[in-house]
């Protein structure tokens, strides 16, 4: 796929992104040479990959998923820019 401005601007408006024509015409090609290796990766063939070899990390290399006590709320909350001592607190994005 080939990405021009056009494009650019399109996923831009989608994702609700304002982008200056500077900003534009440096992320063609930036996106063109990401897209360009999610294609090579996509073209990979692994008809005769062993399915049980895509672990990532082998499963021996996890620490033991143990409970554990959680952080106390007032730590938790302590470098949080806005809370009301129980919730955090982040500004409207959304209209109603």
């Amino acid at each position: 796929m080939h990405v021009t401005e056009t494009l650019v601007r399109h996923v831009a408006r989608l994702a609700r992104i304002e982008l200056s024509d500077g900003e534009v015409a440096a992320m063609v090609p930036q996106l063109d040479r990401i897209l360009g290796h999610v294609e090579a990766v996509a073209n990979v063939d692994v008809a005769d990959a062993d399915p049980a070899s895509a672990d990532a990390v082998p499963s021996a290399a996890l620490r033991p998923d143990v409970a554990a006590p959680s952080l106390e709320r007032r730590v938790v909350l302590r470098n949080a820019p806005a809370t009301d001592q129980v919730f955090f607190l982040a500004p409207k994005v959304l209209e109603d």
